[in-house]
């Protein structure tokens, strides 16, 4: 009898021990459920746009749970909520501070980094505007959209027909590490030369090397978008610059070519038809000087 007693108890200790082992998996998947498995916010926001979006952006692989964190008293909240079939009450898992840097600024390269970026760097770590203020407007697309940047930047219209349909980045490009946010010559003939357009550059020394925003103002509020030449090159000292100071020689662009500016061989002829015969060969200016026309002191680089 005794050796019976002893039989029952074991297997009942057995018993109470994979009872225990199943309650502790059992408590241990459904935590994982409450706090990994995306199925439990479906219960309620699958009809949601939020969701839809979710679905079909890049943060698909991503769960909910990773980003939206629950306090111990909402996630019981949720969960009651769960098992009584019904929607829990007030705010719950909202988006941490810190949230999207633990994916973006990890150096983990499953993940876009955007640490040290020029864009993020003045943004996020100098200006500290946090990461959601221009990522969660589209809801879970994440995509920045153009009118996030003008709620700050609303003065920066595009006054440059064709450049009405760009985003913002097709200029101000974010994500390389270039100190600043105003677009550089590398930058603009990126993108012209994607799109076919092959402006033809040259350096003149130091007072021409300068930012195509030199020139082409695409913010200008009065709508001129493109420098006037005497804006640098005043009309006074112009005038003391040779032959720049007839009349008929003021209009620059009749014989600078953009981008290029040095005179084209045989530009004098366009309007002085006879001036191959009359020069035997020789260049005008052999003869007929415009030296002395002074160039503006100091590089041009404003926006």
């Amino acid at each position: 009898m005794a050796r019976a007693s002893s039989t029952t108890k074991t297997v009942l200790l057995v018993l109470g021990g994979v009872l225990a082992i199943a309650v502790v998996l059992g408590f241990l998947r459904f935590k994982r459920f409450v706090d990994e498995d995306p199925r439990l916010c479906a219960t309620c926001h699958r009809s949601s746009p939020e969701f839809a979006l979710w679905l079909g952006g890049t943060h698909k692989s991503v769960a909910c749970q990773s980003c939206h964190h629950s306090s111990p008293r909402q996630g019981v909240a949720m969960l009651g909520a769960f098992v009584a079939g019904k929607k829990p009450r007030g705010q719950h898992a909202e988006v941490e501070v810190g949230a999207c840097a633990s994916c973006h600024f990890s150096h983990d390269p499953r993940w876009p980094q955007v640490g040290g970026s020029r864009g993020h760097r003045i943004h996020y770590e100098e200006k500290k505007i946090s990461c959601v203020r221009c990522h969660a407007a589209s809801m879970h697309g994440f995509e920045p959209v153009a009118s996030k940047c003008q709620e700050c930047h609303g003065e920066h219209v595009v006054s440059v027909a064709k450049m009405h349909s760009l985003h913002c980045f097709a200029c101000h490009e974010f994500l390389t590490t270039e100190p600043g946010l105003r677009p550089t010559r590398h930058d603009c003939l990126r993108c012209h030369t994607r799109q076919g357009i092959h402006a033809p550059m040259k350096d003149h020394g130091a007072p021409m090397e300068m930012s195509c925003a030199a020139c082409h103002k695409p913010h200008a509020k009065d709508g001129k978008t493109l420098a006037a030449c005497d804006e640098c090159h005043k009309p006074a000292q112009m005038a003391k610059g040779g032959l720049h100071a007839r009349a008929a020689h003021r209009q620059c662009l009749d014989c600078h070519p953009p981008h290029v500016w040095t005179p084209p061989k045989g530009a004098c002829a366009r309007c002085h038809a006879g001036a191959a015969e009359h020069a035997h060969g020789k260049a005008c200016r052999e003869c007929h000087s415009f030296a002395g026309a002074p160039l503006p002191p100091l590089p041009v680089s404003a926006w």
